[in-house]
Formats: structure tokens, sequence, C-alpha cells
């Protein structure tokens, strides 16, 4: 069965590369209406050249997760420019590889890590969900449906040794999106993670730690390990889902643990 989004919009962050950028081309070929948002005007114009079509509804739209003036005017357009939104897709986020943390990858040691690099993780994977939430979700709910996904990490990574602030932002992440999921869930507001299951091929894996994995003959996981699940949440089998965790390399499993069958 193929499902049909025409009409259905979608608003990504971090849609210019990795998952994000592999998300929204599913979701386009699928007839929806998506808007990619990122910071970087270089990348997300370029993803919007490569994306752009006759058979593709896309825009994009500049916006630092970490500026709230930055996400109101991104949040004044949007609303000038649709009536609706169904899916809002906070993927945005940084990790290991940001400047500052050289130290820290090499010594292991947490106190090596620079304030400003803690508080940069900690603004754009928390904070920055925080407010693109709060800049989006009235529209939801003053229509009285949608969905608020937020692309989070495995457990493992989360508490793994080496993974400060890393781990410990997606793990506050998922803990807000269960509150949000509680809040929302009367208003006709559905709030679900996301996340791959395992090590992947992002712009956020450095060339040491893809080396690494390929010399221990360590699985790496596509960037479109998300596709089937982010297709399937935007879709009419997801939308009494809700407070739930998605893990794109299980997603079978989660399928049979919920008596859902796709064929898809």
């Amino acid at each position: 069965m193929s499902i049909n989004l025409n009409g259905y919009n979608v608003l990504i962050t971090g849609g210019s590369s990795g998952m994000g950028y592999e998300m929204t081309k599913t979701l386009l070929s699928h007839g929806a209406t998506v808007v990619i948002a990122a910071r970087n005007k270089e990348k997300l114009d370029k993803a919007y050249e490569t994306l752009n079509s006759e058979e593709n509804d896309v825009y994009a739209i500049q916006m630092d997760v970490t500026d709230e003036e930055s996400i109101s005017k991104a949040s004044d357009w949007y609303q000038e420019k649709f009536d609706h939104l169904d899916l809002l897709i906070n993927n945005a986020g940084v990790g290991g590889n940001i400047k500052g943390l050289e130290e820290y990858r090499k010594s292991g040691q947490f106190f090596d890590i620079p304030t400003s690099a803690f508080n940069l993780i900690f603004d754009t994977n928390v904070l920055g969900y925080f407010l693109v939430s709060k800049a989006f979700a009235p529209m939801m709910i003053k229509q009285g449906k949608g969905q608020i996904i937020y692309t989070s990490t495995s457990t493992e990574t989360m508490t793994r040794k080496g993974m400060v602030p890393y781990g410990p932002s997606k793990s506050a992440g998922e803990a807000m999106s269960d509150v949000l999921s509680k809040e929302l869930q009367d208003q006709g507001v559905m709030v679900n993670v996301i996340c791959p299951g395992g090590f992947t091929r992002t712009p956020l894996a450095t060339p040491d730690m893809i080396e690494f994995f390929k010399k221990n003959n360590m699985p790496i996981l596509e960037p479109t390990v998300l596709n089937r699940p982010i297709l399937f949440l935007a879709s009419k089998d997801a939308q009494n889902i809700t407070g739930e965790k998605v893990i794109g390399s299980k997603f079978d499993e989660f399928l049979s643990d919920h008596n859902i069958k796709l064929d898809y």
C-alpha cells in the first residue's frame, strides 16, 4: 500500500543533512509538503536546490534552534504561508564532533570539557527542542491535532563512557518528550521519540569514530534508518500513538509489540 500524504504539512529542523535530509526525501516522495529548517544557510540552500523539483513541494527556512528570535521569525513566516502543521520533527542536534571537545575525546575526562561546548550541546539538543516546540505547538493545539517528534539516541549511548554532555542532553530531551506527551494528548497532539538504534553515518559521526567501528567490525547504520518509522508516524496508522520511543533498527519489533501490521 502506498501512503498518500498530499495536504500533509511537515516542518523538520536539521533537515539539510543526515537523517533529517533522508526523512525529508521520504516524506516528499509520498506527497507531503515539507519545510526544511537549518542554521547553516549554505547547506540549507544546497539541500533545497537538490530536493526542489516539480514533484516535490519543498520549502526552506533558515533557523537557529538556540535563538528564540530566529525561531519566532520562522514561525511567523510559516503561519503566513500555511494554515496548518501536521508534523513537527525536532531533528536538529550537535554531538561530540563539535569544536572544543578535542581534548575530551583524547583524555576521556569530563573535566576537560569546556563549559562553552557543554552549553552549546544542551542549548541545541534540549533548549532548542523546547523553543521550537513552544513556537509551533500552539498552532497544533488550535487545530486540535498534530504530532511532535524528537530525534534521540539509544539508552546505551546516553550512559556510555565518554558521552558527556551529548548522552545526558538526549536523556533530558526524552524526559521532556514524556512530559509533553502527557500534557498535550488531551489536546490532540501526539509526542514521540525516534532514534536510529546504533552508530549511524551522519555529520555527527567523526572520521575517527567511523574508523573505530570499521576496525572492530561493528555495525554502522545508514541515515535512511528512520525512513520507515517517520513514514509510519506520519500515517493514519499512528494517529493515536504517543509517549513512545521508536527505534529504527528495531522497527519491526516495535510493530510486533504493538500488534501493528504494515505493508509498506
